[in-house]
């Protein structure tokens, strides 16, 4: 979970897409231009949060080997940030307490609309410098369900 403790969130400027990959029925966020090597990957626990029918953000548990934490600091421009405020798209929000990254694919811009949060298995790719490139997820879950995930994946570009 998020902490509200604005002293152990930082937010990130990193520039990445979303795309479907609706023949794969896959979610896609792109990190890199670059393609990763196919081989090198590992799992994460993720959580795609939906509101007004839109995927407004992936939130992403951090673990020793994907290093989520590390990466950000290396690679990516520490911004300021109003933790009352709309995070904008295109930021990540790493909180350092609960080693939560959240990616912002659009902006909560209001807190009426009823929001849906799925959990789905990850496949986080790397490239050859141990840079993530790419989170892959499922729309469905196991039992062949999309619910409101796949009306949000269909208004992202498609592949």
């Amino acid at each position: 979970m998020v902490t509200d403790d604005p002293r152990s969130a930082k937010a990130y400027s990193i520039p990445f897409r979303a795309l479907w990959l609706r023949r794969k029925d896959m979610i896609d966020l792109r990190i890199s231009g670059k393609t990763p090597d196919a081989d090198n990957w590992t799992t994460a626990e993720i959580v795609a949060h939906i509101a007004a029918y839109r995927l407004v953000g992936v939130s992403v548990q951090d673990h020793k080997k994907l290093g989520l934490g590390r990466w950000l600091r290396a690679v990516g421009k520490e911004i300021a940030f109003n933790a009352r405020e709309p995070l904008p798209s295109g930021i990540v929000r790493y909180d350092e307490a609960g080693q939560i990254a959240y990616f912002s694919i659009w902006p909560l811009l209001s807190n009426d609309a009823e929001t849906y949060n799925y959990e789905r298995q990850s496949k986080v790719y790397f490239l050859q410098n141990g840079s993530i490139a790419r989170l892959c997820f499922p729309v469905m879950n196991k039992r062949g369900r999309a619910g409101v995930l796949g009306a949000a994946a269909g208004l992202l570009a498609t592949r």
